[in-house]
């Protein structure tokens, strides 16, 4: 491989990459929309569990914020959870009202409120 196809090649990766960071960020905001309006009345805005019905639910909505959260949750997990709901939670379904890209970018969103390490 030459100097010149390798720069060529690092040019594509750079742009592939920086494509696909975009499409993410897209699906996040797409997410917050959805999120907003589906899921915020139980999780609160800031995904805390503290949305004005998450307070007085039995067990409380689930905080998106947390440590403990993340070292459980995975795309499919969390993908499970909102198509399927979680039984003994007020976490109902949502496979008949969101469908799969829409779980994605719910997704995408809660994956907005995971702390840095």
């Amino acid at each position: 491989m030459t100097a010149r196809s390798l720069r060529v090649s690092l040019l594509i990766i750079a742009l592939v990459l920086t494509l696909a960071g975009a499409a993410d960020a897209g699906d996040a905001e797409k997410g917050k929309l959805i999120y907003t309006s589906r899921c915020s009345f139980c999780h609160g805005a800031a995904g805390r569990g503290d949305g004005a019905a998450g307070a007085m639910l039995k067990p409380p909505a689930t905080n998106f914020t947390t440590p403990e959260f993340w070292k459980t949750a995975t795309p499919e997990s969390m993908k499970s959870v909102i198509q399927n709901g979680k039984p003994g939670t007020a976490m109902v379904s949502f496979k008949a009202s969101l469908n799969a890209e829409q779980v994605d970018q719910v997704i995408s969103h809660l994956q907005t409120f995971k702390p840095q390490q």
